[in-house]
């Protein structure tokens, strides 16, 4: 899969932008503040349907302006296609010119890797920010990921929500299992997805990282994940209850899972801590 062309209007800085790629390396460069980044940006939201900059669709539209449109055409062994994205007072996104219902049915169509200065944080930061990473990566590679993702939210919220209703109007508690097992259900999905990804990226980054550094570290990558089996997932949840009540949240979940990277047995967090230090 390559990208063969991107259209941009009313984008950014820019106000009528083409630009033809080349099947193997394309390189931008150019002074600051000329709009490299932006067409970085265009074709990840072309990908994922969403900036990794803002969560504000107005930020992309051009000083001015009333819209913006983002043309992305992408060639495949078996197709060729199209995908827009227009946004004004709101977003719309289009494959082969058919409009699609949600945002997460681009996904698929352009997979990217996305790649910023930012990115040497992610270690430091919390887990929110590294699942958010796997999310988006697996979210490509298997759509139907993202349906039971959000699923799982929903359902999440829908028990903090009771919780908060047990505390405070006297709810009876033995309601609360009917979103427990839906969560193990949604549970047992993401993690078996996750797991497969962190497999599939643990084989091949301990080759390259042993090239890139002649043998002298050993690289791992561990996947922390609050679930296991469906019957522990539910007895933990059982167990937690009047803990979680008296939160008014779910302390136990996928949603809390966490992904980890050790250099030579050593967590990679602690070693950047120690060095900024």
């Amino acid at each position: 899969m390559y990208i063969e062309k991107i259209k941009l209007q009313n984008f950014r800085n820019y106000e009528e932008q083409e630009i033809n790629f080349d099947k193997n390396i394309n390189i931008f460069y150019g002074n600051n503040a000329q709009g490299k980044t932006n067409i970085l940006e265009a074709i990840y939201i072309s990908a994922i349907g969403k900036s990794y900059r803002t969560n504000k669709d107005k930020e992309l539209i051009k000083e001015n302006c009333d819209f913006a449109k983002v043309q992305t055409e992408f060639s495949k062994k078996d197709r060729k296609g199209k995908i827009s994205v227009n946004i004004s007072d709101k977003k719309e996104l289009l494959v082969n010119e058919i409009k699609l219902k949600k945002m997460s049915e681009v996904l698929g169509n352009v997979n990217v890797v996305l790649f910023n200065p930012d990115d040497i944080n992610i270690f430091k930061e919390s887990p929110s920010r590294r699942r958010k990473i796997i999310d988006i990566m697996i979210s490509q590679l298997r759509p139907s990921y993202v349906y039971n993702l959000n699923m799982y939210s929903k359902v999440l919220e829908q028990r903090n929500n009771y919780l908060k209703q047990i505390k405070y109007d006297g709810k009876p508690e033995e309601m609360l299992e009917i979103w427990e097992i839906k969560l193990a259900d949604y549970s047992h999905i993401i993690n078996s997805y996750r797991k497969e990804f962190v497999e599939k990226i643990k084989k091949k980054i301990t080759t390259i990282h042993s090239k890139i550094t002649n043998n002298k570290e050993q690289i791992e990558i561990e996947y922390i994940s609050d679930f296991i089996k469906k019957e522990e997932f539910l007895n933990k949840m059982q167990k937690n209850r009047k803990i979680d009540i008296a939160r008014g949240f779910s302390g136990n979940g996928i949603h809390r899972d966490d992904l980890k990277i050790f250099i030579n047995k050593k967590e990679l967090r602690d070693i950047w801590l120690t060095r900024s230090t």
